[in-house]
């Protein structure tokens, strides 16, 4: 076994071993100061079963992704390179499952001081159109169903399926659709995050992106306006539950019905730190950023009611 070897599974089983008997710190903070192996640790190899392309550290250059302030620049630049021009290293995922755990992509968003070229942003979006919910995805299930239809596949057609332990009757069509949104929900495309705060989030977040790109990728992430508007809450959400707002109390101290009437002043007497200040006010006027490229239901329905209202008034 090599020394990038060994040293990737020491720190991975100090990560993410069961019982964790090792400081990963520590061992993170060793690797870290030898730029040779952090060079080495982001050259691509084909893996084991030779039908995908990794990278000699998997859990080295996971933790660079995540400690990128402190480690050499060449090693990181490579990774980066790497990650935007190769997708299966794009898709790698340590902590969590392969369809659906924080990837190297996703995670290479955290960054906001990197400058993405135009190609590199291109990539991202590619890779994020390709979670469930999106245009791109509604669009390829509808081609499917009509390829279906073409072929005289229809739910008048009963298949007997095994589901709880019985045997259920269901429509031929529906089986097939059903079939084909489970496949695609175990692939490797899946692998950018889960949940609201998925690829699509970070892209959304990342500075890389002008307004003008955002409204319209906004618009493509979600295909479906009531799911919009519950991620978007979740967003909120997320904001007032945030640990620093429970001030040792068992619920947070934030109101989030409140939270587009905070000024920032109010913010840092509240919170009495600058860096938790910014970081809170700055996911506020995201959130509110978001609400204006594409406002929720409920803020589009009374203008459209008024809008009617005023065209029958003519």
């Amino acid at each position: 076994m090599s020394e990038i070897e060994k040293l990737d599974d020491e720190l991975y089983g100090a990560k993410y071993g069961i019982p964790n008997i090792k400081d990963a710190y520590i061992i993170w903070e060793q690797i870290k100061r030898r730029p040779e192996i952090l060079r080495e640790a982001v050259k691509i190899k084909r893996n084991k079963w030779n039908n995908g392309d990794v990278v000699n550290g998997l859990t080295i250059c996971d933790a660079m992704l995540t400690d990128y302030r402190y480690v050499d620049s060449v090693a990181y630049n490579e990774l980066i390179q790497n990650i935007y021009t190769n997708k299966d290293i794009a898709r790698i995922v340590i902590d969590g499952a392969s369809n659906g755990g924080n990837s190297y992509l996703l995670m290479s968003l955290w960054n906001d001081n990197i400058k993405l070229t135009e190609t590199q942003k291109a990539f991202a979006v590619d890779e994020a159109m390709n979670k469930i919910g999106t245009i791109r995805y509604e669009t390829n299930m509808n081609n499917y169903s009509k390829i279906l239809d073409e072929k005289g596949i229809t739910d008048e057609q009963t298949i007997y399926t095994e589901f709880g332990g019985s045997i259920n009757p269901v429509g031929a069509k529906i089986e097939n659709m059903y079939i084909t949104s489970i496949f695609t929900s175990l692939s490797a495309t899946q692998a950018h995050g889960n949940g609201d705060f998925d690829i699509r989030y970070w892209i959304l977040r990342n500075p890389n992106w002008t307004l003008d790109e955002k409204q319209k990728l906004i618009m493509d992430f979600w295909a479906d306006d009531e799911v919009y508007d519950a991620t978007l809450e979740q967003w909120e959400w997320g904001i007032a539950n945030d640990s620093v707002n429970y001030k040792d109390e068992k619920l947070p101290q934030f109101d989030k019905y409140e939270m587009y009437e905070y000024s920032y002043e109010s913010l840092l007497k509240f919170y009495d730190d600058k860096k938790t200040t910014d970081r809170i006010w700055n996911e506020i006027q995201f959130c509110k950023q978001m609400h204006k490229l594409r406002p929720q239901q409920w803020e589009i329905e009374p203008l459209t009611q008024k809008t009617l209202v005023k065209m029958s008034q003519n």
